[in-house]
């Protein structure tokens, strides 16, 4: 009961994919935005199969 949301969260339910104004995003549920990568860019403004593929590499880096 006394854990935090975030330390009880899977990788798998942090992120989502969604559809943006633009396109599709990954959604970050712990930044309550677009997902961050590594290159400094927003996981925004994408399709449906590119925000599926980044979701699965955030989730595999998550659990490692």
């Amino acid at each position: 009961m006394g854990a935090n949301l975030d330390q009880a969260a899977s990788p798998q339910a942090r992120f989502l994919v969604r559809q943006g104004g633009t396109g599709w995003m990954v959604y970050d549920r712990e930044r309550k935005g677009p997902a961050l990568l590594e290159t400094g860019a927003f996981a925004e403004k994408l399709t449906r199969e590119q925000a599926e593929h980044v979701k699965r590499r955030l989730v595999t880096d998550q659990s490692n």
